[in-house]
């Protein structure tokens, strides 16, 4: 999946063309029909497709990618991977690039993420942070799909 969404991100591809390259009722099409259904331009890394196919797992409905988020006095505050459009609740997943392709180094990139988070968490969201290991698990996304629940 993380392929597919690349390749819609880059124009190489379409939702439309996809699916009507399926042959209906050969091996593996309802599987590819939902793997293109799950793919995005909006996811910008692997990591991020990776996490829609999570919350497809995992029945987390409602996360939109790639989102510009404000706090109470409309003030931007951050682009986030993922927000839930009903509740205030945000998921970034954090690669290690950010970190080592930041022109000012780590240091720099590790500072400005936590004051990126801890604004989010002063406007009233909920943030969970996914890094690659969390992908392979599902104590991250069992968390999600509680905390969305709780909001009721």
């Amino acid at each position: 999946m993380p392929f597919i969404s690349e390749a819609l991100r880059r124009g190489l591809a379409s939702h439309e063309s996809l699916h009507s390259s399926i042959r209906s009722g050969t091996r593996g099409c309802r599987r590819a029909a939902q793997a293109f259904d799950l793919a995005s331009p909006a996811h910008e890394s692997s990591g991020e497709a990776l996490c829609a196919v999570k919350f497809f797992r995992f029945n987390i409905i409602g996360m939109i990618p790639q989102v510009n988020t404000y706090d109470g006095a409309g003030a931007w505050i951050a682009r986030n991977d993922f927000r839930h459009d009903k509740h205030p609740l945000i998921v970034e997943f954090h690669g290690v690039g950010k970190y080592y392709l930041n022109n000012a180094g780590p240091d720099r990139a590790s500072s400005e993420n936590h004051e990126r988070h801890m604004k989010l968490l002063n406007a009233g969201y909920r943030v969970f942070n996914l890094v690659w290991a969390d992908l392979f698990r599902a104590r991250e996304f069992t968390k999600i799909r509680a905390a969305i629940a709780e909001f009721g």
